[in-house]
């Protein structure tokens, strides 16, 4: 979408005053479940600790198997709902091995509402078809791209409303557990590629925060943006529900002979239990955007942004921000001087020229590196091969590694993770979501572990004494290594990058 939106605005922004063509559909309205409801995740919440006190149960998952294997848990163990909502779902191994846990659930009797953004559907509109012809499956487009127009008319004639996605991630059974981070659905989220896999973070939670995230859910679900499928994509494309039923069993046997077999027996050996789940019962809540952010409405003020501000405003020691995609821009870069201004410790860790998979935002990251650095914020820009030898997965050994994490600390009492990044994009023009937790012990444990990577996987980067920017890396052996130029990256890399931060196109990226 930040490509599609930079083309857009850079040659055919005056087009987008133009009036898009009315569109009706039918949509009939649908709500979570009441809770408590007497599943056996219910019954497990409460085996697994549950104080009754207001505090939810959390689990932190860094690993991108494990991530995997407990959205499919999540989907086996589910007897009532399943709700799931995603900006990606790949036509790949991981995302058909997802769809067929969601067909299994239905299959069982389980009603599933399935709400992704539409950016990348439209290459199993088939599939999508079949699968919402099964009775207890309704699918739900954010946004839609209009099947009978080219992205090329929509960007000319309809560029305000394709231009807002919707980018939050959530998956909630039985109203009873529910997934939130920062991975979309796709065997890159989930160490499961060849060429490049991503590290990333999500939230198991239990207990009250996830009335919230139902009630989320809702509000999307049933805002004028989600469009029934079948109006986007049709009835008939081809495909029937047992012919897509055979297809994803065929898939998930095949994944069961593969070496990713390991993820799927870990899903099923998963039962929600004390001896195979340990949850930690803090304080914990919900943020998010509204859905009519998607219009471009003066809701500036419910925006999450403005939400988190005071945590901010009130930080007195310490800032971790994780971000995949980093671009403070003046406003932003200003606003964390002035933290370190106050003595408040900042730190950032973010992508570096090759980890990072969209060239502009690195770009315009790089304009406000050495200004920040001069502000005293410290500035760690993480490796291409990052992790390889450490947390290897099926293919992470041959892999380059990037960043998709979004996360944050707050004087080591705040923990939030979700899927809001530190960019104009997930501030002003996409819709976000995620969970901040209070909890001092919790959250130094996640400091702690960060501290922990960051000599390994990340470059320093610094002003030297004679005021050059510089990145250390720290060898396993101890060793350091100082570079005066970007230490990853091609040098058609170094040239696009200084040409992309000349471009006038940081307030979508």
């Amino acid at each position: 979408m930040r490509i599609l939106a930079v083309a857009a605005g850079l040659t055919l922004l005056y087009f987008s005053a133009c009036s898009p063509t009315e569109r009706t559909f039918e949509q009939t309205p649908s709500f979570a479940l009441e809770s408590p409801t007497n599943s056996g995740l219910t019954r497990a919440v409460q085996g697994l600790g549950d104080p009754g006190d207001g505090r939810s149960g959390i689990r932190l998952i860094g690993n991108g198997e494990e991530a995997l294997a407990a959205r499919l848990a999540l989907a086996a163990a589910a007897e009532l709902t399943i709700d799931a909502q995603y900006y990606l779902l790949h036509n790949d191994q991981t995302g058909q091995v997802f769809a067929w846990s969601l067909l299994d659930a239905a299959d069982r009797g389980v009603r599933v509402r399935l709400l992704l953004d539409d950016m990348d559907t439209k290459g199993y509109d088939a599939t999508t078809a079949a699968l919402e012809s099964h009775e207890n499956i309704e699918i739900r487009l954010f946004n839609p791209f209009w099947r009978d127009q080219s992205r090329i008319a929509a960007g000319l004639t309809d560029f305000r409303r394709i231009n807002r996605r919707m980018h939050n991630k959530s998956m909630t059974a039985d109203n009873a557990m529910s997934i939130v981070g920062g991975r979309n659905v796709g065997d890159e989220y989930f160490l499961a590629k060849r060429e490049m896999n991503y590290s990333d973070l999500d939230l198991l939670v239990a207990g009250p925060v996830v009335n919230d995230i139902s009630t989320n859910f809702d509000a999307y679900w049933n805002s004028a943006f989600a469009v029934p499928a079948s109006a986007v994509v049709g009835t008939d494309g081809g495909v029937s529900l047992e012919g897509a039923r055979d297809r994803l069993n065929q898939i998930m046997g095949d994944a069961r002979e593969t070496k990713y077999a390991d993820v799927v027996n870990a899903a099923t050996e998963q039962s929600f239990t004390p001896s195979t789940l340990e949850l930690f019962w803090v304080p914990a809540k919900l943020y998010s955007d509204p859905p009519s952010k998607a219009a471009g409405e003066d809701d500036s003020g419910e925006i999450l942004a403005s939400q988190l501000i005071p945590y901010f405003v009130n930080a007195q020691s310490k800032v971790e921000i994780i971000s995949a995609y980093f671009v403070p821009r003046k406003r932003g870069t200003e606003w964390l001087r002035e933290l370190e201004g106050r003595g408040v410790d900042v730190s950032v860790v973010t992508n570096s020229l090759a980890s990072n998979d969209v060239k502009p935002v690195y770009a315009h990251y790089a304009r406000d590196r050495r200004r920040l650095l001069e502000g005293g914020v410290a500035l760690y820009e993480v490796k291409p091969d990052a992790d390889r030898e450490k947390h290897r997965g099926v293919n992470w050994g041959e892999s380059r590694s990037g960043l998709h994490a979004k996360a944050f600390t707050i004087d080591y009492r705040y923990l939030f993770v979700g899927s809001f990044n530190w960019d104009p994009r997930s501030v002003n023009i996409n819709t976000e979501m995620g969970i901040l937790i209070e909890s001092p012990s919790f959250t130094k444990r996640a400091s702690n572990a960060l501290r922990d990577v960051l000599k390994d996987e990340t470059y320093a980067v610094t002003l030297d004494e004679d005021d050059r920017v510089s990145w250390t890396e720290t060898t396993p052996d101890g060793t350091q290594r100082i570079y005066y130029r970007e230490p990853t990256g091609s040098s058609w890399d170094a040239f696009m990058s200084g040409v992309y931060g000349l471009l006038p196109i940081g307030s979508q990226l």
